[in-house]
Parts: C-alpha cells; structure tokens; sequence
C-alpha cells in the first residue's frame, strides 16, 4: 500500500470521527430547557425560572427568544391581555416545542371546568383578551411544525387560534369566547386550522378538549388531512344581530382521512341562524365522524355537502332537534349506528348551484341500524330549495333501521328513484307521502321496500318485496329502546343481502337469521325489561 492512501484512508476518518463529535456537541449543547413567563416578568429576564420569568407570551413564541425544539415553556394564570402571539420557532419529531399554562404550579393541569353560561377565569388559566372581537388574532401557528399548546383561554379578537399550513401541531384544553363583528357578514372564527380547500391547509394535526362559545362564522374549522378533532364543545347564543351574530358552523371540516371524535354541538335558543353542526363540505373523502352529538340545529346536526364529499363515515352519533342532510352530490357516504330524535326532517335531501351547478342532490349513500324517533314533520325530505335545482335523488338505501313518528314518510318535492328500504321498521307515522311544493300535481315517489315492517301508521302499506305488518314488540320504545323482545315477529325475517355485519350494539348478526331493525335480538332481552 502506498504512502498516499494511507493518508487518504487516515484523513477519512479523522473527517468522520470530527463530524460526529461536532454532531454529539450540538445534540448536548441543545439539551432541553424550561422556561417561564408571568405577568410579574420581564422580557429581558433570563426566563430560566419563576423568579426571572418573562412577561409575554408573544415574547417567548417569537425568534428573539432563545426557546429552541425540545423546549418547554410554562405559561402562569393570569390575564394577559391584548397580546397577538406569533409562535416563529418549530419543533422537530424528536423534540417538539410545548407551551403550557398553569395554575400555581408548572404542570399542574388546570381545569377550567366551563359549561354553558360560565365565564372565563384568568385565576386558573392564562388568558389573552383582545377587547374588541372585530379584528386581531389571539395565536397565530402558521406554516408550524411540532408545537403543543396547552392550556389557555382566548377571548375577544377576530380570529381565536389560527393555524395555517401546519403540521403536528397539538392544542389542547383551549377555551375561546366571543369573536368575528357581529354586524358584518360571515365573520370571527375560534380555533382555525386551515384555510380554503386546496390552499393553506394542514396535516396530522390534534385539536383536543377545546371550547368554543359565539364565533360568529366558524366555532371550530379544519381545512386539510389526517387531522383529529376529539372531545370538543362548542357552542352558540347570540341572536343580537339575527343572522350576522348567530353562528354559522359549528365543526367544519375539509380534507381527507381526518377523525371528529367525541364532540358536542350545541345551538341554544330560537336563533335567526339555522346553523352547520357537525359539516363535511367540499372535497372531503375517508373521513370519520364517530361519538358526537349534535342539538338544536335547525335542519343541519350533520352535513355531507358538495360531490367531492364522499366514502366518508358517521357512527354512533346522535341528533337531537335536528337531523342528517345528503346535499349538492355527497355520495357513497355511510351513516351508521345513529340517532336523530325530535326533528323537524329527520332526514334531508337537496341541492343547488353553488357546486358546478344542480346535478343530483346525493346517491349510493347508505343509513344503517340507525333510529330515526320523535320527527315532528318529515322522516325523508326531498326538498325542493328552488326551480333552478331540481335535480334526482337517486340509489340511496336505509338497511335495518327504525322510523318512529312523524307526521310523514316522505316528502317528495324533487324527483326520485330507487331508492330504498331494506329490513327496516316504521311505525307511529301519520301519512305515507307528500308533496308541499307541487301541491297540485304531486311529485311520484318512487321508493323501494323489501323485508321491511309497517305497524301502527296512518296509511296503507306500501307495496314491496316482503311486506309486514304485525306489532315489532320493541323492549321499552317510550325510553328509546328498540331491542326485540324474545316473542317479536321481526326476528329472523330480514334477508342477508347486504345487511349490515354488526347491529347498533355492534354485535355481529347471525347470516342465516337476520332479524328487521337495528338489532339482532339476543337472549335475557325480558329480564333487561323488568
């Protein structure tokens, strides 16, 4: 061997054994650190302790604070007040920056434990107020990566919490009231992530435990993907100016693969806005809306709107004084394991114009073992909107569902075919159909039905393949209880096409004995009754 590869291989290693070193002294000379702020502190501090904390929170997000990935930040209870916190620092997958408020002692998890009609409290969480809702932002996360916020209450500002373009961002136990001017237009937003349908969006970012109360436009919004919303309220009251101060949407999501999880929406009072519950809207597909409930909407608890809203998922959820909407071409959506109770139209078909123009209202969506109870008006509308939308509704089936009440089955103000009803069980409903637009020359309802079960209605039987009509013997169905009890002549009627694997309880079905409605009877069902 030669002199010269003898230094080269020798130069070779001591560049790699210097690298490495070099690489060791940066991962040490950047071990995590903890820092403070408090309304006693001061910018210039240290912000290395209690004692020496800083006095801003915008100060400790911004670039000019020494906050590096890995870092902590403990945030002290107290009110804040006007600040706009800009957070300019990312975290990394390793060591990911967090930002947590605190009562008396860092990490000790406040719990504001708000409800309706509380007001905030910056005694037990930091809070940022604004004082003039029509313009400002709380927090602004943009194009962030790997932050976590906890624990911090937001009121008064335009904007809440917004977060464009992010990813792995977590927020969590955030409690905003009051945004947007309530005498302008679609205005204020609580907690936002994201923006538009194709611009600015974020992913694989978590929104747990938060509240929002009167966000004129938008309580709580996620543009974007795989993105997961659990456990969160929001709410509306504000009827001051009608229309403009009510909220607009609730939940509103868009994107694919994201998860809303375990959240309650709430409308309270007669406001002038209908409201958007839970919402799917635009192009949004593989999403899961699963354990949450909706109140109070005037027609929309749940909402799959616009054609690219498809494949998507509701499971075990509940509407009460409200119902689930199929509009402007959502299709191949399933609903499944629901409740709608006290609606005005438990179910509500139509569309409009407002994407690419009046095609099909909805098709090949599906509603399975759910209970549709208590419908003040309409079980299934078709509804007409206006003349320049009247487009089909077409190939959507109900499998093993309960109808319960109402004062029809059907209202058809829009044209409709095959669609259907599969083992399914209606009763205590006043009249088979309607036609409230085209009053004189009613619309034909052009609805399928197979092993299903007609008791106690107001009208005829409809005419299908296996029609019944004989008491279902429900366990308790004045308390909501549609289980089958031991002696019902709905067990083992329905047919194995199609039907759903699982019943409301998500016990598996018995193939060659499927029984009608959302549950497949099991033994001890009369002991449950007593």
């Amino acid at each position: 061997m030669q002199l010269t590869d003898v230094r080269y291989k020798y130069t070779k290693i001591r560049h790699f054994a210097l690298t490495y070193l070099s690489l060791l002294t940066v991962f040490i000379g950047t071990a995590q650190k903890t820092y403070y702020v408090s309304l006693t502190g001061d910018d210039s501090n240290s912000g290395l302790s209690q004692k020496d904390s800083w006095r801003t929170i915008t100060y400790a997000a911004s670039l000019e604070s020494p906050v590096l990935p890995g870092d902590v930040v403990y945030i002290k209870a107290g009110n804040y007040g006007n600040e706009n916190v800009v957070f300019e620092t990312d975290g990394t997958a390793r060591n990911q920056i967090t930002f947590e408020g605190y009562l008396s002692s860092p990490g000790d998890s406040p719990k504001l434990n708000w409800n309706y009609g509380d007001n905030l409290n910056p005694n037990v969480m930091p809070l940022l107020d604004g004082g003039d809702r029509t313009c400002g932002i709380g927090i602004t996360l943009n194009n962030r990566k790997y932050i976590n916020l906890k624990n911090i209450q937001i009121s008064n500002y335009e904007i809440g919490l917004y977060a464009l373009k992010t990813y792995k961002v977590n927020v969590n136990n955030i409690v905003a009231m009051y945004f947007g001017d309530v005498n302008e237009d679609y205005h204020g937003k609580g907690i936002a992530f994201g923006w538009k349908y194709n611009q600015f969006v974020g992913s694989h970012n978590t929104i747990e435990n938060c509240i929002v109360f009167n966000a004129c436009a938008e309580g709580l919004s996620a543009y974007g993907n795989n993105n997961r919303i659990n456990n969160c309220r929001i709410y509306s009251d504000d009827n001051s100016t009608g229309h403009k101060s009510a909220m607009d949407y609730y939940i509103h999501v868009g994107g694919n693969n994201n998860i809303i999880e375990n959240c309650y929406v709430e409308r309270i009072g007669d406001l002038k806005h209908n409201g958007h519950g839970i919402d799917l809207k635009r192009d949004c597909e593989n999403n899961i809306i699963r354990n949450c409930v909706a109140k109070n909407m005037k027609i929309n608890g749940y909402e799959l709107r616009h054609r690219g809203v498809r494949n998507n998922l509701i499971i075990n959820c509940k509407a009460i004084n409200c119902g689930y909407t199929v509009r402007d071409g959502a299709s191949n959506n399933t609903i499944r394991n629901c409740v709608a109770d006290g609606a005005d139209s438990a179910i509500l078909f139509f569309d409009t114009t407002e994407d690419e123009g009046a095609q099909y209202a909805g098709r090949y969506n599906v509603f399975e073992n759910c209970i549709f109870r208590n419908t003040k008006e309409n079980v299934i509308k078709f509804f007409h909107y206006n003349p320049a939308t009247l487009s089909i509704i077409d190939n959507n089936t109900f499998m093993n569902c309960v109808f319960d009440g109402g004062e029809y089955l059907i209202n058809a103000d829009r044209e409709n075919i095959d669609n259907k009803m599969v083992n399914c069980i209606v009763t205590n409903v006043q009249n088979y159909s309607r036609s409230t637009f085209f009053s004189r020359n009613p619309l034909a309802v052009n609805f399928n039905f197979e092993y299903s079960n007609f008791w106690n209605n107001g009208f005829e039987n409809p005419k299908g393949l296996k029609i019944y009509s004989f008491d279902p013997l429900f366990v308790d169905v004045n308390n909501g209880n549609y289980r089958l009890e031991s002696e019902s002549p709905c067990i083992g009627l329905g047919t194995s096409s199609k039907a759903p694997r699982m019943d409301f309880d998500g016990n598996l079905r018995n193939k060659r004995k499927i029984d009608i409605g959302p549950f497949q009877y099991k033994k001890g069902i009369k002991l449950e009754k007593k």
